[in-house]
């Protein structure tokens, strides 16, 4: 369902297939994300995504068409959100409500009470969006990466 509780005509929910992997990093690609790793890198990251959790990685379909995804993940402790994207030609018509209350659906299928997620601090949209749905920003938590092994992933 949308953000007002109505369904997007036409839209299908289901988790990805091999077959998905081109539109989810072409989805990517349109949305920005994929500006700090080879096309390889991207793949190898839906790829392996795909192995772990693959029920709970998503794609939404409107005739056949992938046009919008979400990963969620479990580390074990707290479910995680990550890389909603949807086409630019479906946006603000409620696919990335329905996609997040579905994968939402999923981790409390498997008992996952808590989410956590990552927004740019320049994405103001996505910031919206998640707050929209009822996220709180967490002004105490800083967030560290440490690259290994040479990568160049900003997140």
């Amino acid at each position: 369902m949308s953000d007002d509780g109505h369904r997007t005509p036409g839209l299908s929910i289901r988790p990805v297939t091999e077959a998905d992997i081109q539109a989810v990093v072409d989805l990517w690609d349109e949305a920005g994300m994929t500006t700090y790793a080879s096309a390889d890198e991207i793949v190898e990251e839906v790829t392996t995504k795909m192995a772990r959790d693959p029920d709970l990685f998503l794609v939404g379909e409107v005739d056949g068409v992938v046009v919008a995804t979400v990963m969620g993940t479990f580390d074990g402790h707290r479910g995680r959100i990550k890389r909603l994207a949807v086409g630019r030609d479906h946006r603000r018509v409620g696919m990335g409500g329905q996609l997040t209350a579905e994968l939402e659906r999923l981790f409390e299928a498997r008992g996952i009470t808590r989410i956590r997620l990552e927004v740019w601090a320049e994405n103001v949209g996505g910031l919206a969006f998640w707050e929209h749905r009822g996220y709180t920003l967490e002004p105490d938590i800083r967030y560290f990466v440490r690259n290994l092994g040479g990568s160049s992933d900003p997140c």
